[in-house]
């Protein structure tokens, strides 16, 4: 009994230290990796270019220099609080996680959207929450029925940049149209129409406008949807056939969402 029970002693001595061993070396390999995909010297370059750059801009036009600095501070500043927020939910590896991930999304949308409409925010507010939140969870729930857990934070991003941009024109162009269309409304229900047929015209024209960019983004894979999600997935280490497919399923995906927001956004606009 001594000596079966100090075999396994040993066993799972051995264990331990090959565990030990490879998370190790798993660490060294990513350590290694982390300090040679990106180059000292190529940034360095990238940041002297940059300085060329805005100092040539500089000399041509000062004024439009300032709006481009802040344009880029602006930028930054989004990005690293957008990147602090997503390392912090990749950390966790937990539901409330991403739940605060697509919480802090839709409310930072919410807010663009609704500063972009600085004049009927208040009237616009919950059409808005309703419309990204709707589009949102239709959009990534379908993609999470198609794609493992782990890529709800990247898919839910892509999510909320196509709808931020939808529901802000649905709700523009259909504010735009009621007012242009006002008299012929009123002829339209005086000479029987009911309230839903007088406003279709508008709806039509905020579901276009909505539409529209979509489809250009899809008519054009290769000036617009390959520098954003294919080359984007290829650095991430994903497979050329892979990406191809998670592109398809995500434009998918985000046409289906931008419908939905935009219906929801029209049926929740108080007219």
């Amino acid at each position: 009994s001594y000596r079966g029970y100090k075999t396994g002693y040993c066993e799972d001595v051995s264990i331990l230290h090959l565990e030990g061993a490879a998370t190790k070396t798993m660490n060294q390999n990513m350590k290694e990796m982390m300090s040679s995909d990106i180059s000292f010297w190529g940034v360095s370059l990238l940041v002297v270019l940059l300085l060329a750059s805005v100092a040539v801009y500089w000399l041509i036009d000062r004024k439009e220099m300032a709006r481009v600095l802040r344009v880029f501070g602006l930028m930054a500043g989004q990005t690293a609080v957008i990147g602090i927020i997503a390392w912090t939910a990749c950390k966790a590896n937990a539901w409330w996680a991403d739940m605060l991930w697509l919480v802090v999304l839709i409310a930072l949308a919410t807010g663009w959207c609704l500063y972009k409409m600085r004049k009927t925010w208040k009237q616009m507010l919950t059409s808005v929450v309703a419309a990204l939140t709707a589009g949102t969870l239709i959009g990534s729930g379908v993609m999470m029925l198609c794609m493992p857990g782990r890529f709800f934070i990247p898919i839910t991003a892509v999510m909320v940049t196509h709808l931020v941009v939808a529901v802000k024109e649905t709700l523009q162009t259909y504010q735009r149209s009621l007012t242009h269309t006002e008299a012929h409304r009123l002829y339209m229900q005086a000479n029987g129409a009911t309230l839903l047929e007088s406003l279709m015209p508008s709806v039509r024209r905020a579901l276009r406008a909505t539409v529209q960019p979509q489809l250009r983004t899809m008519a054009q894979p290769l000036l617009v949807t390959m520098p954003l999600l294919f080359v984007g997935m290829l650095l991430g280490g994903v497979s050329p056939a892979t990406a191809v497919v998670v592109m398809i399923l995500l434009m998918m995906a985000a046409f289906v969402s931008t419908v939905v927001a935009a219906i929801v956004a029209l049926y929740c606009f108080k007219r």
